[in-house]
């Protein structure tokens, strides 16, 4: 990042709404006894807006961080930001599938299967592969939009963001029994 740190209130709204998303997950997608308790469709579409409410502003709380963090001048902003949402349009629908993959292991929880859970695991493995390659499929575009070295420096903020909202979720998704 250029010699410039990032400061702990400059990355705390990304922390806290990593941590508000993991919470909600953790209290409502992924508690052992949710799959018994998903039995209304009024709740489950509550929930599904509560959760997108959610992710809206852990989206805003990520380019607060990165806006922060790279100091962009107008010309760079202006020709980076609309890389950005490009990029963060199928970083999102990557997201969405996995909170799918997430809904899907909480509703088998309770009664895994080795057939369910190989899937579970190649559908999480698969989708962490796309989001590397999307990623590198960005690279060029962020680098022509920036500099070389500059994208470098947004990809220093970016991959731990992501990693740290993986580490949240990682941490409130119960153990296989």
């Amino acid at each position: 990042m250029g010699g410039k740190t990032v400061s702990r209130t400059a990355s705390s709204p990304l922390i806290a709404a990593g941590i508000a998303f993991s919470l909600l997950l953790g209290g409502f997608a992924l508690s052992p006894g949710h799959a018994e308790t998903r039995t209304s469709e009024a709740e489950k579409l509550n929930t599904e807006h509560y959760i997108e409410l959610v992710r809206r502003d852990l989206r805003q709380g990520r380019r607060e961080v990165i806006a922060e963090a790279m100091s962009l001048t107008q010309s760079e902003a202006d020709a980076f930001w609309p890389v950005y949402q490009r990029y963060e349009a199928e970083l999102n629908r990557l997201g969405d599938e996995k909170l799918a993959l997430i809904n899907d292991y909480a509703d088998n929880y309770k009664t895994m299967t080795d057939t369910k859970a190989s899937e579970l695991t190649h559908k999480a493995i698969d989708l962490d592969i796309r989001r590397t390659s999307l990623l590198q499929q960005y690279l060029p575009q962020f680098q022509k939009a920036l500099t070389n070295k500059r994208a470098a420096q947004f990809y220093q903020v970016e991959m731990p963001l992501l990693k740290i909202v993986d580490l949240q979720i990682a941490s409130q998704l119960p153990m296989i029994r």
